[in-house]
């Protein structure tokens, strides 16, 4: 099956992604890509809508110039602390009774779980149906075609606050641009980076990017649980800068070049060059010093993570482990302190898997978010979508999708 061009947007603290993708004999193919520095956001959320119109609008323009097309529809993720989820349930009586079932049925089914009641300033981004029940059964995948007296559903509601959620639309609009819809980051570092089964076996997603890290739970062969925290890589290298008194730049080349999650990792007495602020000269410092410091922050990371599995109630469940991806993934021995923090044994750092002349631009941990946008758009299905009545925009065509995860669980 081939679908066409797609437009995704990651908006990132410290920068915008822009990728556009299509699938030609089912295999998703990146058409253009492009990474442009932003500083408009800030732990997930827009605070200068200008600065973040103009990232996006260069990003968009730049992979334009290459596809050689216009792209004014976008599918952009949102983030942030503000992001809530709940799981709700709902059912729908079958007339007559015992009929098979059709792609109606679960879009009322769903829509009739998704009638919660939310505070004023909140509004819902997705709907993800965790598990149908038909007549009694317990996890039954996809119930389209089945026959049943009765269907239930218990759905993964999504809901940001409508103050963060409309300032995202509205710098999209600003650039010129139009949401077709909006895609919580986790999930969709969760879509970009899980191998086929791992939905279905139970996995821990975990993406840290510069200010925020995105914690998605996936059980049953759909998305149990989502987060973000408001904290990432970034909070590393302020405290170096903070604490050995240096500029942000830098601390952020201490960071990158010299840092390890685990100050175990640095042998001992390995000396480091130090450049400090109003200090002519470098001096020499140890680098497990340096990676005490890091180690500390990244532990604080790794046990908010902890407790978020601990608050989903599914971390028994995670059988094909730990995916850990983001720009803050990369430092070395991240892996091992994430799994002495989780208590998880099988821990996997992961990146998007892909082919193509894009590939190693795309293959990389800060691409996931990206990616995983990308892959939900294609792999799920034009009709997948549940209006939310008295509301407009890409706010008409929630998706409440269940393909991609189907077509994962059986390994299609």
């Amino acid at each position: 099956m081939n679908k066409g061009l797609v437009c995704v947007i990651d908006l990132g603290t410290t920068k915008v992604v822009c990728v556009a993708a299509s699938t030609r004999e089912s295999e998703i193919k990146v058409e253009g890509v492009s990474t442009v520095g932003s500083s408009g956001m800030k732990k997930g959320v827009v605070v200068d809508q200008d600065a973040v119109a103009g990232a996006i609008d260069e990003a968009i323009s730049r992979v334009e110039r290459e596809v050689g097309q216009g792209l004014d529809d976008v599918i952009v993720s949102v983030s942030g602390a503000h992001l809530q989820s709940v799981n709700a349930q709902g059912f729908l009586p079958i007339h007559p009774g015992n009929r098979p079932i059709r792609r109606d049925d679960v879009l009322a089914v769903v829509g009739h779980s998704r009638q919660v009641v939310l505070p004023a300033d909140r509004e819902q981004i997705m709907a993800v149906p965790r598990e149908f029940r038909l007549d009694g059964e317990r996890n039954v995948k996809d119930p389209i075609g089945r026959s049943a007296a009765r269907m239930e559903v218990v759905t993964h509601v999504v809901t940001g606050t409508i103050k963060e959620v409309s300032a995202v639309d509205k710098a999209v609009n600003k650039a010129g641009r139009r949401v077709t819809e909006m895609v919580v980051a986790p999930l969709g570092s969760g879509m970009g980076v899980l191998p086929d089964k791992a939905h279905e076996e139970g996995a821990l997603v975990v993406d840290i990017g510069a200010s925020t890290t995105n914690v998605a739970v996936f059980v049953n062969g759909a998305v149990g649980y989502v987060c973000c925290l408001p904290v990432g890589s970034h909070n590393v290298t302020t405290d170096l800068a903070a604490l050995l008194k240096v500029s942000l730049d830098e601390a952020e080349r201490l960071k990158t070049t010299h840092g390890a999650a685990l100050s175990r990792a640095a042998a001992e007495n390995e000396p480091v060059e130090v450049h400090q602020t109003n200090q002519d000269q470098a001096r020499p410092m140890q680098r497990r010093v340096l990676c005490e410091i890091v180690e500390s922050r990244m532990r604080e990371i790794a046990s908010l993570v902890a407790r978020a599995v601990e608050r989903s109630g599914l971390g028994g469940q995670l059988v094909a482990g730990a995916y850990i991806t983001g720009g803050g993934s990369m430092l070395p021995a991240t892996g091992t302190l994430f799994g002495e923090a989780l208590g998880i044994s099988k821990i996997s750092m992961a990146y998007p898997r892909t082919s193509g002349k894009h590939a190693r631009a795309v293959e990389l941990p800060t691409m996931s978010v990206a990616m995983g946008l990308a892959k939900y758009c294609l792999e799920s299905e034009d009709n997948e979508f549940a209006p939310i009545a008295g509301v407009t925009n890409w706010k008409d065509k929630i998706r409440t999708i269940t393909t991609p995860f189907v077509r994962k669980s059986e390994g299609r």
